[in-house]
């Protein structure tokens, strides 16, 4: 059966293997953590994909409302975000606060406004990784600055013309990429701060955000449709995040690797998208595969938790130990999304865009309107 195109899938109102690549970045996450390796991802490519599946998820959402409406709605756009991250999440940090309090870990008292105010990431980066069963949340509180940031940057540059941000995300890239290895090399930072600081990993979501842009370009998407056409493409870029991992200095694995492993994670997940609909990675649309995906958010809150109780079972090899403690975490996570989140998500629909297309006569009165259509063209 021949593959759909990639034009074809992008206009589909759920991208098909992104559930399924959700559910590998998260497990990547929960064996690593467990100490278990994994061959070709580790955590620091499981939450590098998630960087980028974000980038490119939430553009690809905007630049789906900004061909309806010619504009954002910010309020919309903040509803829906709130209502998918903070009950999950609060409730996580209600339980985890109070439960390291009570067990006496006085670590928790310095995470516990940065963890509130998802700043937990420079915490991270000027203190060090904290021990407190938060810590793992600086990988959120990255995405919630980027969340914050991108709709409004987003706006302004799709005033200025696609080729403009699309100049802007390639030149951030660049950017950061310059700067983290600066600050590892010659001003030694560290590891902690190059790790968790949002201005050096926003190179992960800008490239996830420039692959939403040249994915509307159709000349990419032959380029992306001939890189996704056989079953055995993504092992490619497998490969090379596996000698990423596996080889280099420290001032690459902390400087260029990061870029590197984020280009091709982005060049993986499109070529997921496609092949998920064949046979050899359909495996990625499986309902079990789309269920872990679709909780991989309150997996990657739990997991800490859900790892740390299957350690206690002593009595079992250490292989159950860690099965337990997987099966554990998918139960706190169903647990969490079930009685907790689908409450708040069945509200989202309240914030759902649905204006109509502009007009050529609206246009006609909008000069700016009609430049910007100019500049769609000129893209296209």
């Amino acid at each position: 059966m021949a593959l759909p195109h990639l034009e074809a899938l992008l206009k589909e109102k759920k991208l098909p293997g992104l559930d399924g690549f959700r559910m590998v970045a998260v497990m990547a996450v929960v064996f690593a953590h467990s100490g278990v390796g994994t061959l070709f991802f580790s955590a620091r490519h499981g939450v590098a994909g998630f960087f980028v599946l974000s980038g490119f998820l939430i553009t690809w959402l905007l630049l789906k409302e900004h061909e309806k409406t010619g504009t954002i709605s910010f309020r919309n756009f903040y509803m829906r975000r709130s209502l998918r991250i903070f009950p999950a999440y609060y409730a996580f940090l209600l339980v985890s606060i109070s439960w390291d309090l009570f067990r006496g870990n006085d670590d928790i008292k310095d995470a516990i406004v940065p963890g509130l105010f998802y700043f937990m990431n420079y915490h991270n980066a000027l203190e060090g990784h904290s021990s407190s069963s938060i810590g793992h949340v600086w990988s959120l509180a990255i995405e919630e600055q980027f969340y914050l940031i991108w709709p409004m940057l987003f706006v302004f540059l799709m005033r200025c013309g696609r080729e403009y941000a699309v100049a802007f995300l390639i030149i951030a890239s660049l950017v950061v990429l310059a700067w983290r290895s600066y600050s590892y090399t010659y001003l030694d930072y560290g590891p902690s701060y190059v790790y968790n600081a949002f201005d050096t990993r926003f190179d992960n979501l800008a490239l996830g955000c420039l692959l939403a842009f040249l994915a509307q370009k159709p000349r990419w998407l032959t380029v992306f449709d001939g890189i996704s056409s056989r079953f055995w493409m993504p092992f490619i870029p497998l490969g090379l995040l596996f000698l990423s991992k596996q080889y280099g200095s420290s001032d690459y694995a902390y400087g260029p690797a990061f870029t590197i492993d984020a280009l091709l994670l982005a060049i993986l997940l499109l070529q997921l998208i496609r092949l998920s609909s064949g046979r050899f990675w359909g495996w990625l649309n499986h309902p079990v595969s789309i269920y872990l995906g679709v909780i991989s958010y309150p997996i990657y809150l739990w997991h800490v938790w859900g790892l740390q109780a299957g350690d206690k079972l002593n009595f079992l090899p250490e292989w159950l130990q860690l099965l337990a403690g997987v099966i554990i975490s998918g139960m706190l996570a169903s647990a969490s999304y079930h009685f907790l989140e689908k409450r708040f998500l069945r509200l989202k629909h309240r914030y759902v865009v649905k204006g109509p297309r502009i007009s050529n006569s609206s246009m006609a009165e909008n000069p700016q309107s009609m430049d910007g259509m100019k500049a769609r063209e000129r893209w296209s």
